[in-house]
């Protein structure tokens, strides 16, 4: 009698994103609205309000976490299984 073993499919590379994400963004948001600035915050760098020169840093590494998500789950070439003979 022939056994059919079911090969497990692999997980589409979207469902593998870690919850450690949704926490990066959470907390990169947190830092980046500058609620919790106090008189401290009005200090001027670079010609900004020392809040505005965070905002505008963590901002850029929000961008950069993005584009690291979409690069790492986005499907390429080489996940299309249609085309193969």
């Amino acid at each position: 009698m022939l056994r059919r073993t079911r090969m497990t499919e692999p997980k589409p590379k979207s469902a593998r994103l870690p919850i450690a994400l949704a926490v990066a963004y959470v907390l990169l948001f947190v830092v980046a609205v500058p609620w919790y600035w106090g008189e401290g915050g009005s200090k001027p760098v670079l010609g900004m309000p020392l809040w505005a020169v965070v905002s505008v840093g963590v901002s850029f590494l929000i961008s950069c976490l993005t584009a690291w998500a979409a690069f790492r789950t986005w499907p390429s070439d080489g996940d299309d299984e249609e085309g193969r003979s």
